[in-house]
């Protein structure tokens, strides 16, 4: 019997009101199906806007993009959005194709989503500091449950990431 393999990775940080989620790799059927419980939970756990990051995604199928639109339909349910970050231009082809570029809100950079949400591009303050306190820590916590790759603060989107002791 032959077991299907997928290569790919999600990352997820916060400040603000603002989650971002990072996928790495090949977002295919395998992914979707791993990815879709997380990112529920995580949606119920974390406030505001969420900004799915597919820069890095080498590979998107039709179940990366229902993954999307199930995701974009669960936040507007909540009154909130779904901004995704695409620069590879086979991943902006699909999104045009299918007509979901004018579904999600899309941006090139993090720096034009964050400016677009209206939230300060400020660094964020140390960790255990700043708003939120130990609303902020359940938070953290509750991303940590959801996504095995996290960070409490926002890293430098440019930075490689720090590997993970979830990471494997």
């Amino acid at each position: 019997m032959r077991q299907w393999h997928s290569e790919f990775q999600a990352r997820c940080w916060y400040d603000d009101a603002i989650t971002v989620v990072e996928l790495h790799g090949e977002i295919d059927i395998v992914a979707a199906e791993a990815l879709a419980p997380r990112l529920r939970r995580l949606i119920a756990a974390a406030g505001g806007e969420v900004i799915v990051d597919l820069r890095p995604v080498t590979f998107l199928d039709c179940s990366g993009l229902g993954l999307l639109c199930s995701l974009h339909e669960r936040l507007m349910a909540r009154g909130r959005r779904l901004r995704v970050l695409v620069t590879r231009p086979v991943t902006l082809k699909m999104l045009r194709v299918t007509g979901l570029h004018h579904a999600f809100v899309v941006h090139g950079s993090l720096r034009e989503a964050r400016s677009a949400t209206g939230l300060p591009l400020s660094s964020p303050p140390p960790a255990g500091h700043g708003p939120g306190g130990a609303g902020r820590a359940a938070l953290g916590a509750a991303i940590a449950s959801v996504i095995p790759s996290y960070h409490r603060t926002r890293p430098r989107p440019d930075a490689p990431a720090a590997p993970s002791p979830h990471d494997g």
